[in-house]
């Protein structure tokens, strides 16, 4: 996977800077992508935690001296790449929040506060209730549980159970709730934001969206789009059974 992954990475440089850029001929050479992938991932020592570990304890002279083909070939992209990104920020992104700015000044001066303001690191409130929605005509229930964890594992990423998990499968109780689904209006950057109950209490932690909310940031559909949240319960289930965090429960008042 890192070797696919980082050969794709060179592939797709060379194909939008172009094979005759200083920065594609000094890294690539005459190796094709996935020779380089191939070369820089097999050779590279950097799995080794104890390796890993020596250079964090060296710090910068460490990993100066270092001659892990990775490290040099990280070290060969660095200035290049930080030049890069700065003329993304500075001509792009500098430019684009600039009018973002002025664009939000211009729509609260015609609408005010008939719209809900954008989710720029602002306090944002959301009414919405749990829901499920409609899938191919089949009704997809708000509530996942535990069960489903184990009735979907293969052994296999990314359906592989971590053994903490399975060493104690036993004890679990499979019809914890998992996750939720909501018809709050989300967007991403909201996950870990709490969902409150209309008492005030925490009753789930938001991480995602359905399929249907990707297009959230432009349209919101009441019937599909959804939230999903993480339910307290397995986490309680899991800080108890799995982790054994008997301080933390504790703390949160569940022993």
């Amino acid at each position: 996977l890192d070797t696919l992954t980082l050969s794709f990475a060179l592939e797709r440089m060379r194909e939008w800077l172009g094979p005759d850029d200083p920065i594609v001929r000094s890294l690539l050479a005459k190796d094709s992508p996935d020779m380089l992938a191939a070369r820089l991932v097999n050779g590279s020592q950097l799995a080794d935690p104890k390796l890993r570990q020596r250079l964090w304890d060296g710090g910068a002279a460490a990993l100066e001296a270092a001659h892990d083909p990775m490290i040099e070939f990280a070290r060969s992209v660095d200035a290049p790449a930080r030049a890069v990104r700065k003329r993304y920020e500075d001509e792009v992104e500098a430019p684009v929040d600039a009018a973002a700015e002025k664009i939000a000044r211009a729509r609260f001066r015609v609408y005010g506060t008939s719209v809900p303001p954008d989710a720029t690191f602002t306090l944002r409130l959301n009414v919405g209730t749990v829901q499920g929605w409609k899938e191919d005509g089949h009704e997809v229930e708000p509530f996942t549980r535990l069960a489903r964890l184990f009735e979907r594992a293969t052994g296999q990423e990314p359906f592989r159970i971590p053994d903490s998990w399975l060493r104690v499968q036993g004890a679990l109780d499979r019809e914890t709730r998992f996750d939720l689904s909501t018809s709050n209006d989300i967007v991403g950057g909201n996950s870990g934001s709490p969902l409150i109950d209309t008492g005030g209490r925490l009753v789930g932690l938001m991480f995602d969206g359905n399929i249907h909310s990707i297009a959230g940031s432009f349209w919101f559909d009441p019937e599909l789009n959804r939230a999903v949240a993480v339910d307290p319960a397995i986490m309680f289930e899991a800080l108890r059974k799995v982790y054994q965090a008997d301080g933390l429960l504790a703390e949160l008042g569940r022993r």
